[in-house]
C-alpha cells in the first residue's frame, strides 16, 4: 500500500467534498429565501458552473496564481499544491450539494413555519431545515467525495500525486496492467460504495411541490443566516464561473490566438465533433431500445470509475491480433464514451418514457400497436424534448472528456480537449485560452444546428444523410495496417520502414519523444519510459540505458555534438547531458532560473560547426541561448514571449543550416523563425493552417546539405518539405496508423545519407524514410 498516495488522495477528496458540500448548502440557504429573478439567474449559473470543463477552470487559476500569475504579487499562493487541487475541485463540485439541498428544501411548507413562532434562526436550521436536508447532504457528500477522489484532469495538470493521476502515469510509462490494477483498487471500491448507498432510494426531488414562500423563509431565518448564504453563493458563483469566464474573455491573447488556434486545430475540432456526436447518438438510441430494463446500477458504475481505468481495461481487451481494427480506430473511442457516459443519458430517456401518459399507452396496446409504432406515436411526442436534453448532456460530457481518451486515442485522433490537456500538462501555454473558447463554441454547435433545422423545416432525408456521413467516417477509420515496410509516393523518398512497436520491452516504445543520430548513423530514441534505446542503421536493437531521474518528467531534445557525444536535454530538471555512444555520462550542466546562462524549460538543442550549443526554452523564459561546448559559458541569448519577430510562444525545435543560421520551430505561433548564429533576426514564414506553407504546432525542423527543410508538424500529423526559399515542395504523410502516416509526431532527424527518422509518438514507433 502506497500510504503517501492514500493520504494525498484522502486529503484532497475529503477536503474538497467538505468545502463543496458546506458551500453548496449555504448557497442553497440563500437561494431558498431569494426572489424569483435571482433564483432563476443563480440556478443557471450553478448548472453552467457544474458543466464547465475542468481544464478551463484550472487554466484560469494557473493564469492567476501560477509561478508567473497576475495575482501572485499580492497573493503569494502556489496553485501547484494539494491546496490548489482542493480549491479547484471545490469550485467544480459545489453545485452538486446546492442542487440536492435545494430540492430537499422545496418540501418546506408554509404551515411548518407558522406552527411555532419561535422556529427561527438557528432553531429553524436545527429542527426543520437540517432534518429535511439530511439525506440530501449525505448523498451529495458521498457523490462529491467519489467524484473528487476519481478526478484525473485537475491533479494531473497541477502535478499533485493522487490515485487517478498516478495510475495514469504508471501505466503510461510501463504498460504494466498488474501494477496499475493493484494501485487502483480504492478507485473501484469507492463507486461500489456509492452505488450501494443510492440503491433503490428516493433522493426526495420535489420540484413540483407547493413550498413556503421565499419571503416567509427569509423572515424566519433572519438576516445573519441569509447574509452568510449570500456570501457563500456569490463567492462560489464568482470564483467558479465569473472569474474563469472573465479571465477567458478579458484576455487579449484569447482573441488574438482564436483564429490561429482554429486554423491549426481543424483536425482536432473534427475529431471532437465526430466522437461526441456519434457517442451521444449511440447512447440515446440504446436508451430508446432498452428503457424498460433495469440497468441503473450497471450503468452508473462505469460513470463513477475513473476514465483511465476504463481505458486500461479496453486496451487489455482490444490490443490483440484480430481486434486491432477496433483498437486503432475511432470505434474504441465511441465504445469507451458510450460505456462511460451512458448512465446520465439513459436515465434521462428512461425516466421520461416511463413518465408518459399511461392512458395513451393502454389505448395504443388495445389498438395492437407494435414497439416502433408505440415509440413513434406515443412516447416520442411526449418525451422528445427530454431525449434531446439527454443527447446534449452526453454530447457535452464527451466533448470535455480527457481521461477516457488519453490512453486510447487512435492514430491521428487527437481531440480538442486532449490538445488542451497536453498543453497544460506539458507546461502552461497562453494559447490554451483560445482553445478553451473554441471548445465552448463547439458546445453551442448542436443548439445552433437545432435552431437552424427548426427554422428551415429541414427535411428528414438531409438529417439522415448527415448521419450516414458520420457513420461512413467512423467505418473508414476502422482499418489498420501492420506492415513494417512499404513503398511511398515521394519526390525524395522511395519507401518507409517501421522501427519498434508499443510496449516497454526491448525495441519497443512508449510515445517516443526525440530521436538522434551518431557519427556512424546509429539511431537513438528516448521515450516516456525514460530509456534511451540505440539501434543500428538497419533498425536492429543494440543497447539501452535508463535516465536516473524521471519523477518530475522525461527527457525531450536530442542532437550530436562536435565530439560525437549524444546531447540529451531534460526540460523538467533544467539540465543538459552529454553521453558517449556507449551510454556513459561524460558531462552535464544546467541551473534552473531565468537569468542569462540559467535554464527554464529547455526543449531542444543543436550544435554549430564550431561546437557551440544552442538551446531553446519556454514557460518562465521564452528564448534561445548559446553556450560553449559543454555549457561552461553563455555566449548569447535572445527572445521573449510574444508573437512579433524575434519573440516566441513555446519554441519546441531547433535546426541549423550550412551557414550556421538557426531555425526555430515556434510551435504555438505556428511559424518558423530564422536567426543568424549571433541571434539577429533574418526572416519568418508560416501561419496557422493545414495548407502548403501553413503549420499546426511545428515541433521540430532539420535541414540537409542542399538547404531542404524538413518540418515536423505535431498538430497536422505530417512532415512538410520546403526548399531554401521557404516554398513547399512536398507534404509527407497524413494522420493515421499505416506506414507513412503519423499520429502527433514529436521529433525528426536526418542521417548522413539523407534518410529521415520520425518519432511517431502516438503510434509508438519510429519511421525511417529511405532517401532516393
Amino acid at each position: 500500500m502506497n500510504w503517501p498516495l492514500v493520504c494525498n488522495s484522502l486529503v484532497v477528496s475529503g477536503a474538497a467534498a467538505f468545502l463543496a458540500v458546506s458551500g453548496g448548502a449555504l448557497a442553497a440557504l440563500w437561494f431558498a429565501g431569494s426572489g424569483s429573478r435571482w433564483r432563476a439567474l443563480f440556478l443557471v449559473a450553478a448548472v453552467v458552473a457544474l458543466v464547465l470543463p475542468p481544464f478551463l477552470v484550472v487554466n484560469c487559476w494557473i493564469e492567476l496564481l501560477g509561478e508567473n500569475g497576475s495575482w501572485r504579487h499580492w497573493l503569494p499562493v502556489n496553485i501547484y499544491t494539494l491546496g490548489g487541487a482542493i480549491w479547484n475541485l471545490t469550485l467544480l463540485n459545489w453545485p452538486i450539494a446546492f442542487l440536492f439541498v435545494t430540492a430537499a428544501w422545496r418540501r418546506v411548507q408554509a404551515v411548518q413555519l407558522e406552527v411555532d413562532p419561535r422556529l427561527e434562526g438557528r432553531f429553524l436550521m436545527r429542527w426543520l431545515l437540517l432534518p429535511l436536508a439530511r439525506t440530501a447532504l449525505v448523498q451529495s457528500a458521498i457523490l462529491t467525495l467519489v467524484l473528487a477522489l476519481n478526478n484525473f484532469a485537475v491533479p494531473a495538470i497541477l502535478q499533485v500525486k493522487v490515485f487517478p493521476a498516478e495510475v495514469w502515469v504508471r501505466f503510461n510509462t510501463t504498460f504494466d496492467y498488474k501494477s496499475a490494477m493493484e494501485l487502483c483498487w480504492p478507485l473501484v471500491l469507492a463507486p461500489l460504495i456509492l452505488v450501494w448507498c443510492f440503491r433503490g432510494g428516493d433522493n426526495a426531488w420535489s420540484w413540483q411541490s407547493n413550498p413556503a414562500s421565499a419571503k416567509a423563509l427569509r423572515r424566519q431565518l433572519g438576516s445573519a443566516w441569509h447574509c452568510a448564504g449570500a456570501v457563500a453563493a456569490f463567492g462560489l458563483a464568482g470564483f467558479s464561473l465569473g472569474v474563469p469566464l472573465w479571465q477567458l474573455a478579458g484576455s487579449r491573447k484569447t482573441w488574438v490566438e482564436f483564429w490561429p488556434a482554429q486554423e491549426a486545430g481543424r483536425l482536432a475540432i473534427a475529431h471532437s465533433l465526430e466522437f461526441s456526436v456519434l457517442s451521444a447518438t449511440v447512447v440515446v438510441v440504446l436508451a430508446l431500445l432498452t428503457w424498460r430494463a433495469r440497468l441503473d446500477s450497471v450503468l452508473w458504475l462505469p460513470f463513477f470509475i475513473p476514465g483511465v481505468l476504463l481505458g486500461i481495461a479496453l486496451i487489455w481487451i482490444f490490443n490483440r491480433r484480430g481486434l486491432n481494427g477496433i483498437y486503432q480506430s475511432a470505434a474504441i473511442v465511441i465504445l469507451a464514451y458510450v460505456l462511460r457516459y451512458a448512465a446520465l443519458g439513459w436515465n434521462i430517456v428512461a425516466r421520461a418514457l416511463r413518465a408518459g401518459d399511461s392512458g395513451l399507452l393502454a389505448m395504443a396496446r388495445l389498438e395492437g400497436a407494435g414497439f416502433w409504432q408505440t415509440l413513434r406515436h406515443i412516447h416520442w411526442p411526449q418525451a422528445s424534448s427530454q431525449v434531446g436534453a439527454a443527447w446534449y448532456v452526453t454530447y457535452l460530457l464527451c466533448l470535455w472528456d480527457v481521461e477516457t481518451l488519453v490512453l486510447i486515442v487512435p492514430p491521428g485522433g487527437e481531440s480538442l480537449s486532449l490538445r488542451i490537456f497536453n498543453l497544460l500538462h506539458y507546461g502552461h501555454n497562453s494559447q490554451v485560452n483560445a482553445l478553451c473558447l473554441l471548445l465552448l463554441v463547439l458546445a453551442l454547435v448542436p443548439l445552433l444546428v437545432w435552431a437552424v433545422a427548426e427554422g428551415a423545416k429541414r427535411a428528414w432525408h438531409q438529417r439522415l444523410r448527415l448521419g450516414s456521413m458520420l457513420v461512413l467516417c467512423l467505418l473508414s477509420a476502422c482499418s489498420v495496417d501492420d506492415r513494417k515496410s512499404a513503398p511511398i509516393h515521394s519526390k525524395f523518398f522511395s519507401r518507409v520502414e517501421i522501427i519498434g512497436s508499443r510496449g516497454a520491452g526491448v525495441g519497443e516504445f512508449n510515445k517516443p519523444r526525440s530521436v538522434g543520430i551518431d557519427a556512424k548513423d546509429n539511431l537513438y530514441v528516448i521515450d516516456m519510459t525514460g530509456r534511451v534505446q540505440k539501434f543500428s542503421p538497419d533498425g536492429k536493437y543494440l543497447m539501452e540505458w535508463q535516465m536516473p531521474q524521471t519523477e518530475k518528467g522525461k527527457p525531450k531534445g536530442m542532437c550530436r555534438d562536435k565530439a560525437g557525444d549524444i546531447v540529451l536535454v531534460e526540460p523538467h530538471y533544467s539540465r543538459v547531458n552529454f553521453f558517449s555512444p556507449e551510454g556513459k555520462l561524460d558531462a552535464q550542466f544546467g541551473v534552473k532560473g531565468t537569468n542569462v546562462g540559467q535554464l527554464g524549460m529547455p526543449r531542444a538543442a543543436v550544435v554549430n560547426a564550431r561546437g557551440d550549443l544552442y538551446l531553446c526554452e519556454y514557460t518562465d523564459s521564452e528564448r534561445v541561448q548559446r553556450f560553449s561546448a559543454h555549457g561552461e559559458k553563455c555566449l548569447g541569448s535572445w527572445g521573449r514571449l510574444g508573437d512579433q519577430p524575434g519573440e516566441f510562444s513555446r519554441a519546441e525545435g531547433l535546426g541549423i543550416d550550412t551557414n550556421g543560421n538557426i531555425y526555430v520551430a515556434d510551435s504555438c505561433n505556428h511559424r518558423i523563425q530564422v536567426f543568424t548564429g549571433e541571434g539577429k533576426f533574418v526572416r519568418q514564414y508560416g501561419r496557422a493552417g493545414s495548407k502548403p506553407g501553413e503549420f499546426s504546432y511545428p515541433y521540430d525542423i532539420r535541414l540537409d546539405a542542399a538547404g531542404l527543410q524538413f518540418i515536423c508538424e505535431f498538430g497536422n500529423s505530417r512532415i512538410q518539405i520546403l526548399d531554401s526559399h521557404d516554398q513547399t515542395l512536398e507534404i509527407l504523410g497524413e494522420p493515421g496508423g499505416a506506414p507513412g502516416q503519423f499520429s502527433n509526431p514529436w521529433s525528426i532527424e536526418l542521417d548522413s545519407k539523407g534518410n529521415l527518422y520520425v518519432a511517431d509518438a502516438l503510434n509508438n514507433r519510429v519511421q525511417k524514410f529511405i532517401r532516393k
